[in-house]
C-alpha cells in the first residue's frame, strides 16, 4: 500500500552570481554534468526556487548564460516549460526543442544532451516510480517515458491549465497544503495529466481474467479501511490480489461505478460523519473538514454533498 505522505512541502529559494555554486546547486538538484558556458561571467546571474514533496514539487531556474552538457540520467521526471530563452536536449534516438511557452518531457533514465539557451525555466517534477504505479491503474504491462513533445496543441494547453491551477490555486492555499490528501490528489492530477500529454509507451500485458467475488470483497474492505490514506486503483488491485484493468471491470459490472468513484463516496461518507460529529463553537468548519478527507474544492464537496444528503454541509455542521 502507498502511504499517505505526511511529508510537508518544502520551499527553497536559492540566488548566486558564482558560475561554479550555480553549478553545484544544479548537480545536486538535478544531476551530474560537466558544463561548457559562453557569455558574460562578469554579469552572471543565477536564480533558483523549488516547492516541493516526496512525490512532486513545482521549480524554477533562471540562468544567465548559454550552457552545454551532458546530464547524467535524472530519475525523476522533469517537464521544463521554456519562460524564455530556448531549451534543446537529444538522447540516442531523439532531438527535441522548445522555445519560448513550450514544454518537453525529460526521460527519467536516458543519458541526455542539453543545450541551454540563457533559458528561464519552470519545471514541473514528478517521481517516476509514483507515476508508475498511477499507469498501472491504466495498464497492466511496462510503462516507459521517452524523451518526447506533447502529444497535440489542445493537449499541452490542458497540462498548462493543470500546471497553472497547481501552482496559482494550490500551492498558495496554506490550508490545502497541510492535507496530505489533497497533496495526493494533486500528484494523481498532475500524473495522469501527463499520462495523457505525453506519448508514453504503455505495453499491455494479457487480461488475468474474470474477478471472482472474494476479490471483490477484499477490494471494497481495503477501500473502507484505508479511506484516510493516499490509495488509488493500483493499491485497491494489489490488496485485492487482481490486476487494474481487472477490477475496473469488476466495479463497473457489479457495482456500477469504479473503484475511484466509491472511494470518493466513502470519503464523502466519512466527511458527513465528522460534520454530525463537529462542534462549531470550537472552530470545526466545513472547509477543515473537507480537506481533512482531500476534498480541495470547497463548492464542487458541497454540490456533491447536497445532491448525496439532501442539504449542505454547513446545515449539517450547525444542526
Amino acid at each position: 500500500m502507498a502511504a499517505t505522505s505526511t511529508i510537508p512541502m518544502v520551499h527553497t529559494e536559492f540566488t548566486t552570481a558564482d558560475v561554479d555554486m550555480a553549478h553545484d546547486y544544479l548537480r545536486s538538484a538535478y544531476a551530474d554534468h560537466a558544463p561548457r558556458l559562453s557569455g558574460d561571467r562578469d554579469h552572471f546571474r543565477f536564480r533558483a526556487t523549488s516547492t516541493r514533496e516526496d512525490r512532486f514539487g513545482v521549480e524554477f531556474v533562471a540562468h544567465s548564460m548559454e550552457l552545454r552538457t551532458v546530464v547524467e540520467p535524472l530519475g525523476d521526471l522533469l517537464i521544463p516549460h521554456v519562460l524564455n530563452g530556448g531549451l534543446v536536449m537529444a538522447g540516442l534516438n531523439d532531438d527535441v526543442r522548445a522555445g519560448a511557452g513550450e514544454e518537453l518531457l525529460v526521460s527519467p533514465d536516458s543519458r541526455l544532451a542539453l543545450r541551454w539557451e540563457g533559458s528561464e525555466l519552470g519545471v514541473l517534477r514528478l517521481d517516476t516510480a509514483a507515476v508508475i504505479r498511477v499507469a498501472s491503474e491504466l495498464t497492466d504491462g511496462r510503462v516507459r517515458f521517452p524523451l518526447s513533445r506533447p502529444v497535440s496543441a489542445t493537449r499541452a494547453r490542458y497540462w498548462r491549465s493543470v500546471v497553472r491551477h497547481v501552482t496559482r490555486d494550490f500551492l498558495s492555499d496554506q490550508a490545502a497544503l497541510a492535507s496530505p490528501l489533497i497533496r495526493a490528489q494533486i500528484f494523481r492530477l498532475l500524473a495522469t495529466t501527463l499520462l495523457e500529454t505525453f506519448p508514453i509507451a504503455m505495453e499491455q500485458a494479457p487480461s488475468r481474467g474474470t474477478v471472482r467475488p472474494a476479490a471483490l470483497r477484499r477490494a471494497i474492505a481495503f477501500i473502507d479501511a484505508h479511506a484516510d490514506t493516499d490509495i488509488g486503483v493500483a493499491e485497491v488491485a494489489a490488496a485485492a490480489r487482481v490486476g487494474p484493468r481487472a477490477l475496473q471491470s469488476a466495479f463497473q459490472r457489479h457495482l456500477g461505478l469504479t473503484p475511484t468513484t466509491y472511494l470518493r463516496q466513502v470519503r464523502l461518507d466519512r466527511a458527513h460523519l465528522d460534520l454530525q460529529m463537529a462542534d462549531p463553537t470550537k472552530g470545526d468548519t466545513v472547509a477543515a473538514i473537507a480537506n481533512t478527507w482531500g476534498f480541495a474544492h470547497h463548492g464542487r464537496f458541497a454540490n456533491a454533498y447536497r445532491k448525496r444528503y439532501g442539504r449542505s454541509p454547513r446545515d449539517t455542521l450547525l444542526s
